[in-house]
């Protein structure tokens, strides 16, 4: 029992780290940007894709 909850709270930190950094798909968009959440939510959404090299160049 004791080793299933190590294994489930290591998956849930795994992850949770997974998502914190899968956050911001763009490199050139920071969270400080007044953007950062509209263009995080429409790449989530698939709306926008950004450059091959991760970023967004948005003017």
């Amino acid at each position: 029992m004791k080793k299933q909850f190590a294994t489930m709270l290591a998956a849930t930190a795994v992850l949770g780290v997974t998502t914190a950094f899968a956050a911001n798909p763009f490199s050139d968009v920071t969270p400080d940007s007044w953007a950062y959440q509209a263009v995080s939510q429409l790449a989530q959404s698939g709306i926008v894709n950004g450059y091959p090299d991760g970023t967004f160049k948005g003017q």
